[in-house]
């Protein structure tokens, strides 16, 4: 007795997950793969249901035996076919992920190369634009120096000489790091060095910065992302770090530019993910490597400093 109630229940149980099965077959955008899976319930259950009438059925025994075995083997047949499809559907949502990355890099490469484009512009328009109209003013001033006046007239024009000569020395500065010109004709690594030897020396760390790129080229994204991200590390610890040493390795391996960027300061409290309040440019950081398909991590604690590792496959340029 106990045993038919068994049967019965499950029979009862099979029929109400094919029915839910169905139920969803909406939620899955009628789906094939989930047709089939919620028809192979279906027939579970009246398999179930040729297990019964086996066990107590009277004269059809064989019957019953014969259409639950053939059941059992259409569900077997159902569920393969369906399970192909849930491997086609896996596929496709790989591809799709696939496509979201690539998509996403070249819009993040896209923008970078929009904003450089711009910066180079805005700096060629100091250079060229403002920059000849002060030298001119710079000579016109100086001629001045011919005609002799009083000492006060002398002195006002020596004062506005030095200020004109100081606002084409800030003029070229400012230009330079818009679009910092060596970087375009020397390359990665002696762009950086010049940004490091205009830095001030007086109270300021020691950076140490070792490298094997020499004058190896790279195509202009990467060398503007890098020369950044060396830049933005650098100014961070000049800024938050009270640090003695910054210590920057840049190497070339095979087909990737690893960069390793380590200061001997006062570090930070990282939860593992990029401080969105920190006013310490990380997440445009993140951005940036990001459009290179890269790396990027970052290991410190209060007192322990900071060390940085990032890493981005790269074309040589020449």
């Amino acid at each position: 007795m106990l045993i038919k109630i068994a049967l019965i229940v499950s029979v009862v149980i099979q029929f109400l997950t094919a029915i839910i099965a169905l139920s969803l077959v909406k939620r899955t955008r009628t789906n094939i793969a989930w047709w089939l899976i919620s028809f192979s319930f279906l027939l579970m259950a009246f398999r179930r249901v040729f297990e019964i009438l086996e066990v107590y059925g009277s004269g059809s025994k064989l019957v019953a035996g014969m259409l639950s075995s053939w059941t059992g083997v259409l569900i077997s047949v159902i569920m393969l076919v369906s399970l192909l499809f849930i491997k086609r559907i896996f596929n496709l949502q790989s591809q799709l992920d696939e496509m979201r990355a690539q998509n996403e890099k070249e819009v993040l490469n896209a923008i970078i190369k929009t904003e450089e484009r711009e910066r180079r512009s805005f700096a060629r328009e100091l250079h060229d634009g403002l920059g000849p109209l002060l030298s001119a003013v710079k000579m016109a001033v100086s001629s001045l120096n011919t005609i002799k006046k009083s000492n006060l007239r002398l002195e006002t024009i020596e004062n506005t000489d030095k200020l004109i000569d100081e606002s084409i020395k800030t003029l070229k500065e400012v230009s330079n790091k818009l679009s910092p010109h060596i970087l375009d004709n020397f390359g990665l690594l002696k762009a950086i060095k010049t940004f490091i030897t205009t830095l001030p020396s007086n109270g300021s760390p020691r950076i140490h910065l070792n490298s094997n790129l020499g004058e190896q080229r790279f195509d202009y994204t990467t060398e503007v992302v890098f020369y950044r991200i060396a830049c933005e590390l650098i100014s961070n610890s000049l800024r938050h770090a009270n640090c003695g040493n910054i210590y920057i390795d840049l190497n070339i391996n095979e087909d990737k530019i690893l960069m390793t960027f380590i200061d001997d300061g006062k570090g930070f409290e990282y939860p593992g993910n990029l401080p969105g309040n920190s006013g310490m440019g990380l997440s445009n950081i993140q951005s940036r490597i990001r459009s290179l398909g890269g790396s990027f991590n970052i290991f410190t604690q209060p007192g322990e400093g900071v060390r940085v590792e990032i890493e981005a496959k790269t074309k040589n340029h020449g």
